[in-house]
């Protein structure tokens, strides 16, 4: 067998592979001999048919099938050889037809395509530079701490009439014609936080509201978005985007929060006793409080962030053409030419991040140890339970950590984690980075875009 190997750009080259009788021969006629001892044909004894009829009936679908798995072979072989990194796997050359004669097989000539990675140079120079925003901790974002304290230790209580802040639990249902109850319609119970009402006719009629009143409300003027109306009323995200109907809202409880005075005792629940014993000592506290809290906020999307701006950065190019053919070829359900330019922006990107890290983990020869995959379970297990106010610790901890390793797809996705901390870790070692201070507000609409 011969394969030639012909360059059409950096990224793309054509495989010409010529298979000659040599190459098959012995592996159909080895497969024709097994097929004729179980041969059952009219006629003839098991085993005994004569082995031109059984060559006349199977010599070509068989021909064909080990002649895609002799190219597979060699071309494998060829490219491991080679040292040829490419993206996806060869595909057939669309505009070179193949030649051969498979009613009295000889020689066969095939053609492919294959797409090449591209080089990654990790030498950055002076002109890779990156901002890393972090919010300035001032006085309005130390009260508005101070302000979450306060309420969250606060007292709730039941006011027998709701004023612009309290907090309305009942049922919503839904209605129809007349404002009657709609039969087999939604019915969910939410509540209504008054304070955070946006609409000021549907905020007045409500304040004022006692236990056992009914009211009718727009239920979009009471929440701020599709997935907000999806929680109040209990269904999807898809669903909210089709309620137009009214509700009734019947309430159930008021409730009222008095925030904590900011005194000792808020001071000693918040920090823990006699830890400070003034105001301004609090304030303190509060302030390197948010300085830490800011601190991971900011690396947090800062990572992310990075892994985007530094690709953008280095104007990776691929191959796009044969890698749209490649998806189109290998994609199980088939996909339109409008789907495949909607999604291919997507999968580009997270090949060239791939391809990044490859050459990173190359680079610095980059491992992941036994010891670290187990601390890194522990670690995402720890938090994901930590969320549900169930802490795990100690042996508990360990054993939960070494069943999910047990799992080869959750290993896989721990040490991609590790590796990906890692990259990133090396990545800012070779990269200018400069911190720029924002104000919260402009903080949180950068974290909003990366989440």
């Amino acid at each position: 067998m011969q394969i030639n190997r012909n360059n059409i750009d950096d990224l793309t080259a054509t495989l010409t592979v010529t298979v000659e009788p040599s190459d098959y021969e012995n592996r159909v006629d080895k497969i024709l001999k097994d097929y004729r001892k179980q041969s059952q044909i009219p006629g003839f004894r098991k085993g005994k048919a004569p082995m031109a009829m059984i060559r006349k009936q199977y010599a070509t679908p068989i021909l064909a099938e080990e002649m895609n798995k002799i190219i597979s072979e060699h071309l494998g072989q060829y490219i491991q050889q080679e040292k040829l990194e490419i993206l996806g796997n060869p595909i057939p050359q669309t505009n070179t037809e193949s030649s051969g004669d498979w009613e009295k097989p000889s020689s066969f000539t095939f053609a492919y395509e294959i797409g090449l990675a591209p080089t990654i140079d990790l030498t950055f120079g002076r002109s890779a530079k990156f901002p890393r925003h972090i919010i300035k901790v001032d006085k309005k974002a130390i009260e508005a701490s101070v302000t979450d304290h306060k309420r969250r230790h606060g007292a709730i209580s039941e006011p027998e009439m709701a004023n612009d802040t309290d907090l309305l639990m009942g049922t919503f249902t839904e209605l129809g014609l007349d404002n009657a109850t709609l039969e087999n319609g939604i019915t969910h119970d939410s509540n209504i936080a008054l304070e955070h009402l946006d609409d000021r006719r549907t905020k007045k009629n409500l304040v004022g509201a006692k236990v056992g009143d009914t009211f009718v409300v727009d239920p979009h003027k009471v929440s701020h978005n599709h997935d907000d109306l999806g929680k109040l009323l209990g269904i999807t995200h898809d669903q909210a985007h089709d309620i137009k109907s009214m509700f009734s809202f019947e309430v159930k409880e008021v409730k009222r929060l008095a925030p904590h005075e900011n005194d000792q005792a808020l001071w000693d629940k918040v920090l823990g006793k006699d830890v400070v014993s003034s105001e301004k000592d609090f304030r303190e506290k509060v302030s390197e409080e948010l300085r830490m809290q800011f601190d991971r906020d900011a690396e947090f999307v800062f990572r992310r962030r990075f892994a985007v701006d530094l690709i953008d950065h280095m104007k990776i190019q691929m191959p796009d053409a044969f890698l749209k053919r490649w998806i189109q070829m290998s994609n199980e359900k088939p996909l339109s030419d409008e789907q495949l330019e909607k999604e291919y922006p997507n999968y580009a990107e997270s090949m060239r991040w791939q391809l990044l890290q490859q050459a990173v983990m190359k680079d610095t020869d980059m491992r992941v140890s036994t010891e670290e995959l187990e601390e890194e379970a522990k670690r995402v297990i720890g938090a994901q339970y930590a969320q549900y106010g169930m802490p795990l610790e100690g042996e508990m901890l360990d054993n939960f950590a070494k069943n999910a390793l047990a799992n080869e797809e959750e290993r896989r996705r721990i040490a991609d984690l590790i590796i990906e901390r890692k990259v990133v870790d090396n990545l800012k070692t070779r990269v200018n980075i400069k911190e720029k201070q924002v104000s919260y507000e402009d903080f949180a609409k950068l974290a909003a875009a990366v989440r």
